[in-house]
C-alpha cells in the first residue's frame, strides 16, 4: 500500500489532511518526537525509518512576530530542515509537497500574485520560508511547493477562532481594514492537497515539468475587517459591530503584506486542482463548527 508521511502532527493543515487521507493510503504522521525539524542532523535518518512513498510538509515555525527575535530558530525549521528533507527526497526520488506562504512577497502589488512575480519578504518569517523554497529548488528534488495565505479553521489558534472567542464578551471590535487577502479554510487546502496527492501517486512521480512553485488559496479577496464581519454574519451574531482601522493603528513587530491575493491559475492549469471562493470555504468551516 502506498504511504504518505505528513510532517507535523497538530497544525491546521496537518489535522485536516490526516482526516482527508484516512482510508486512501497508509498515513504516517510525524510530530516533533518523530521528526525534529530543529535538529537537522537527525532528519534524514528519521525520514528513512518511514520509507514513505510521498512526503507532505506543512510543518513550520509560523510565529510571525516571534520570528523577529528568534530568527535562528525560524531559519533552522523553515530553511535548514527543509533543505534536509529536500535532499532526502532528491536522493530517494521521493515526491515532496511542501507548504510555503504569501509572506514571501512584500504586499505592494495591486493585482493577484502569480508564481512568476519576484519575492521580496519584509520580515524574518517570510525570508526563512523563501529560503526553504530555494533549498528545495536547489536540491532538484521531485517537489511541489504550495504557497497559501490567511489560513483558518476550527483547529489551533487562528483569526476565525479568535473572532468567535472575542464575540462572546464584546459587541464591537476594531479590525484592520487596509490589508487585503484571501481567507483560506484549512479544510479546503486539505481537499485540494488530497486531490494533488492522488494525481501524483496515480502517475507515479512528479514530472520534471510539474516541479516548482504553485499558489494554493481560496478565490476572491477581502480585508481582515471584511472577513471578521462575514464570520459574525455567518454565525448570526447580528449585534457585533466591526470597526475598520488602519494598519498604522494596529502596529505589529513584523510588517504584514498590505495585499497578498494569490492567483491559483497555474495549479488549475497543470493539475486541474483549484480551491473554492473564500465565502464557500467559510460556509464549510461554519457548518463544521456547528
Amino acid at each position: 500500500m502506498q504511504s504518505v508521511l505528513i510532517i507535523g502532527q497538530s497544525g491546521q493543515v496537518s489535522t485536516y489532511l490526516q482526516e482527508r487521507l484516512s482510508g486512501d493510503y497508509r498515513v504516517d504522521v510525524a510530530g516533533r518526537d518523530r521528526v525534529d525539524l530543529a535538529d537537522r542532523r537527525s532528519i534524514k535518518d528519521a525520514l528513512k525509518s518511514f520509507s514513505p512513498t510521498l512526503i507532505v510538509n506543512p510543518a513550520a515555525f509560523t510565529a510571525v512576530d516571534s520570528a523577529e527575535d528568534e530568527s535562528e530558530m525560524a531559519f533552522a525549521v523553515n530553511a535548514e530542515a527543509v533543505a534536509e528533507i529536500a535532499e532526502y527526497c532528491a536522493e530517494n526520488n521521493t515526491p515532496l509537497i511542501h507548504f510555503s506562504t504569501d509572506y514571501v512577497f512584500d504586499g505592494e502589488a495591486d493585482s493577484a500574485y502569480t508564481e512568476e512575480d519576484v519575492p521580496a519578504p519584509t520580515g524574518v518569517y517570510g525570508a526563512s520560508k523563501l529560503a526553504g523554497e530555494q533549498a528545495i529548488i536547489d536540491s532538484d528534488a521531485p517537489a511541489i511547493i504550495l504557497r497559501t495565505s490567511w489560513v483558518y479553521s476550527n483547529v489551533g489558534k487562528n483569526f476565525y477562532k479568535t473572532m468567535l472567542s472575542l464575540s462572546e464578551s464584546r459587541t464591537e471590535l476594531s479590525v484592520v481594514g487596509d490589508q487585503i487577502g484571501s481567507p483560506t479554510f484549512a479544510g479546503s487546502i486539505a481537499d485540494a492537497c488530497g486531490a494533488l496527492i492522488t494525481k501524483v501517486l496515480d502517475q507515479g512521480e512528479i514530472a520534471s515539468e510539474q516541479k516548482g512553485v504553485y499558489n494554493l488559496s481560496c478565490e476572491g479577496e477581502t480585508s481582515w475587517a471584511g472577513f471578521a464581519q462575514a464570520i459574525f454574519t455567518a454565525h448570526g451574531k447580528s449585534k457585533m459591530v466591526v470597526k475598520s482601522i488602519t494598519t498604522a493603528e494596529y502596529p505589529t513587530p513584523t510588517k504584514r503584506p498590505a495585499y497578498s491575493v494569490l492567483s491559483g491559475a497555474k495549479l488549475a492549469n497543470v493539475f486541474g486542482v483549484e480551491l473554492p471562493d473564500w465565502h464557500k470555504g467559510l460556509e464549510d468551516c461554519v457548518n463544521e463548527t456547528r
